[in-house]
């Protein structure tokens, strides 16, 4: 009985795993046409790469590890109020597979994160969870900042080369849910509200199952310490601005790469602009690595904002994109064989989201 039942369960895991696949496949190959569609000529796209200086590709390899290191040293900042003295190599272990994973299934490293660090320190998981979500508010409101400049200054042009991008509608969904979520949030905190619907939903038919929901709830909620550290604001200002500042970097050095300084001008805002846009295709992007939405992104603003050959335009998409994800993926598998040296394996990785029941009890 019991061999059947754990062969039926990974049956079961392999055909989620194959239809998660596939459905990626589907879409990074949809995506990916749609990008080249404007691609004429092979020989000039191929050109294009051949004349492109990698010096400055490889500048960017450094600055890409400094804002991953950083975005680490962030989340063990918010993570403070819950816990000191949290090892940064394991936070930053802990981001570097997580970019691992979302760039081999799309938004894989969500849960990759913390499951790596519930397991590197003493956090409880859906504490770590609590704050991935956190992190998240705070990207989207950065993002959000980048989105009013660009679009105060080109909205014109926006409207004209991306039609399909209303701006009030973007402007919404991008802070309807994020207003939405801090409203949640902060009743989750400063109320009973989550305590309340697991009673009158959970605990009239399981006392069981509500006690163990009740405390994964209050890990849940510590979670958003950060929110009741005020002191620590600015630290958190600071990181994000940093964090953001070398985004724009190796934007800036692959601008060199290809010459468009000189060939058009381009600078820092240039940069901004380009950021701005293909992080979009990144947030909305449901392919692994965002495949296909940046190289869309990026192509469109280019030739449509500034007279960019399409050709051209790909090749710059295809190698700023190249470098970070396969940094990612190279740097990422480094840390897992370090963490495989620690009992951690690929499938508990991957499938964090189904051992959340294995988390540790201690939270602080």
């Amino acid at each position: 009985m019991t061999i059947t039942f754990m062969a039926q369960e990974q049956k079961n895991t392999f055909l989620k795993t194959l239809l998660r696949t596939l459905i990626s496949l589907a879409l990074l190959v949809g995506s990916m046409a749609f990008a080249l569609k404007d691609v004429k000529n092979l020989d000039e796209l191929w050109g294009a790469f051949q004349k492109a200086n990698y010096w400055w590709v490889l500048a960017t390899i450094p600055v890409m590890l400094l804002s991953h290191y950083l975005r680490a040293l962030r989340w063990i900042t918010m993570m403070k109020p819950i816990q000191s003295g949290i090892h940064a190599m394991n936070a930053f272990s802990g981001v570097m597979i997580g970019y691992m994973m979302n760039n081999l299934t799309p938004r894989g490293g969500e849960l990759a994160r913390p499951f790596i660090l519930s397991r590197r320190e003493n956090v409880r998981f859906s504490t770590a969870i609590a704050t991935i979500l956190v992190e998240r508010v705070i990207d989207i409101l950065s993002l959000s900042v980048f989105v009013l400049i660009t679009f105060y200054y080109l909205h014109g042009k926006i409207a004209q080369v991306f039609p399909q991008v209303n701006g009030q509608a973007l402007v919404k969904a991008l802070v309807l849910p994020l207003v939405g979520f801090m409203t949640f949030i902060v009743l989750l905190i400063t109320t009973n509200i989550g305590e309340w619907l697991l009673r009158i939903t959970v605990k009239r038919f399981s006392e069981a199952w509500y006690l163990k929901l009740h405390n994964y709830l209050e890990a849940f909620i510590n979670g958003f310490s950060i929110f009741k550290s005020p002191g620590l604001y600015w630290r958190v200002v600071l990181e994000t601005v940093a964090i953001w500042v070398l985004y724009l970097v190796p934007m800036y050095l692959t601008f060199l790469a290809f010459g468009f300084d000189k060939s058009y001008n381009f600078g820092w805002f240039d940069a901004n602009v380009l950021l701005t846009m293909t992080t979009i295709g990144i947030t909305i992007g449901a392919t692994p690595g965002a495949w296909g939405f940046y190289h869309y992104f990026a192509q469109v603003t280019l030739a449509q904002f500034y007279g960019i050959p399409s050709e051209l335009a790909v090749a710059f998409a295809f190698v700023a994109h190249g470098v970070g994800y396969f940094l990612n993926i190279i740097v990422g598998g480094l840390f897992f064989m370090r963490e495989h040296a620690k009992g951690i394996s690929w499938r508990s990785v991957s499938h964090a989201d189904e051992v959340v029941a294995t988390e540790p009890k201690a939270s602080t």
